[in-house]
């Protein structure tokens, strides 16, 4: 009966994935640059924790110093996001998405030339400060050229981005282990990967205009004017509130049990290095189909029920995965893991998605860079103290412990959170009918 009841939803998932809905499509051609924006993005929060036990090898050093090397980016991150978010208001999203690209570029280079541990954190640190900056210009640019009802679905595709960025450093480290390469070329050939798509975007600067809604806006907006302005309008506050809250919740989820997956795979050591390099691809793998269908079934369920269903999953695959550890039951581990990175998928992918949906066409970037910003910081500081937490209390306690987080998302969204799936910001839409 229980396995009926499964099947049926699962069918209901994909029924609603592949109906058609009532909302037209933008410039898709803008959103697939901005996409792949985004997946460079996520290449660099991720390669480190993807990579980590062979930058430990390589350059010697202990779990304490791993939390920071692994958390230098999403440092950068933390200030990027809010330095982006006032100069992608201020100077306008192409300059700045081009600035990103060539720091990214920059960055890549220095890491890979790194020789020591403190050159890798002060050049990861780097890295991170266009991975932040970008989130803002990557949302404005998809409020501003996709049409109500399909830029929140084109903006909930971050985490398939971020899927698919993991699983692309996971596979060249196998095709590298299978080469016979040392760890310190495997990790700094994969972090140098990324200047491909790089490479492919600034060919494609050209074909991106600069937004014409920023064109029109009030480019001397500050910080302040967006606290000040916030306040005043409900559907704002409730949905930056969310945000910020279940940013928190969702990066804690990431900072901690999402970023040491390969770590806790390859410490256990379940089948030997090669097999367990495959069992992380086929744990991560699951974030393709979550992160594919969770945009495609919004029009459906919305992003509030889209939030908590995922909070709930990723509630459940740590508390499976906490007992798991300290029952010594690691079998149950691969499973309980997918089940957690699928939840973890779907409550990220309205946290940004909402914010910058509601925000001003003014004040679209500084909303996501706080957003953002609020999302970073307890991922930074979580990756820092989550290895000190499990060398102290053990990794199954530590599990536990960050399953608080994701009970709090599941309690925000019910209590705080309202739908806001199609909303029109009247200002925003006016200059969009201009535009069109």
């Amino acid at each position: 009966m229980h396995k009926m009841h499964l099947c049926t939803f699962s069918f209901n998932i994909i029924d609603l994935a592949f109906m058609e809905t009532e909302y037209p499509q933008g410039n898709s051609g803008i959103s697939k640059i901005m996409l792949t924006s985004l997946f460079i993005d996520e290449w660099n929060i991720f390669s480190i924790p993807m990579i980590s036990i062979f930058v430990e090898h390589s350059l010697r050093f202990g779990t304490t110093m791993l939390g920071l090397v692994t958390g230098a980016t999403i440092g950068g991150a933390s200030i990027g996001s809010v330095l982006g978010g006032y100069m992608v208001d201020r100077f306008g999203r192409r300059k700045l998405f081009f600035f990103n690209l060539i720091l990214f570029l920059i960055s890549a280079i220095l890491s890979a030339l790194s020789i020591n541990l403190t050159m890798l954190v002060i050049f990861r640190f780097l890295a991170g400060i266009p991975a932040g900056a970008d989130i803002a210009n990557v949302y404005s640019y998809i409020m501003e050229t996709e049409k109500p009802g399909h830029r929140e679905v084109t903006g909930a595709y971050n985490t398939l981005m971020a899927s698919v960025a993991i699983l692309g450093l996971n596979g060249s480290v196998v095709i590298l282990l299978i080469s016979g390469l040392k760890a310190t070329a495997i990790w700094k050939i994969a972090i140098l990967i990324q200047i491909i798509p790089v490479l492919f975007l600034l060919l494609s600067y050209k074909r991106i205009p600069e937004s014409d809604i920023w064109k029109a806006s009030n480019k001397e907006a500050t910080y302040i004017d967006f606290f000040r302005k916030l306040r005043h309008n409900r559907v704002q506050w409730r949905t930056s509130m969310y945000s910020w809250c279940c940013g928190i919740a969702s990066g804690i989820e990431v900072g901690t049990f999402a970023f040491f997956i390969p770590y806790i795979i390859l410490k256990f050591g379940i089948s030997g290095a090669i097999n367990d390099r495959f069992i992380i691809i086929g744990i991560y793998s699951i974030g393709i189909p979550a992160g594919y269908l969770g945009p495609k079934i919004l029009p459906k369920i919305g992003l509030r029920k889209l939030s908590y269903s995922g909070f709930a999953l990723s509630f459940a695959g740590l508390v499976i995965s906490g007992l798991a550890l300290l029952f010594n039951i690691y079998i149950v581990l691969p499973v309980s893991m997918m089940i957690f990175v699928w939840g973890n998928h779907w409550n990220n992918e309205p946290i940004t998605t909402s914010q910058a949906l509601v925000a001003d066409s003014d004040m679209r970037g500084k909303a996501v860079g706080i957003s953002n910003f609020i999302y970073q910081l307890p991922s930074f500081l979580s990756i820092s103290i989550f290895p000190i937490m499990f060398s102290a209390i053990g990794m199954g306690y530590s599990t536990l412990v960050v399953a608080i987080a994701s009970f709090s998302g599941i309690v925000i969204t019910l209590f705080v959170f309202r739908e806001i799936f199609g909303y029109r910001n009247d200002a925003t839409y006016d200059s969009e009918c201009v535009q069109s």
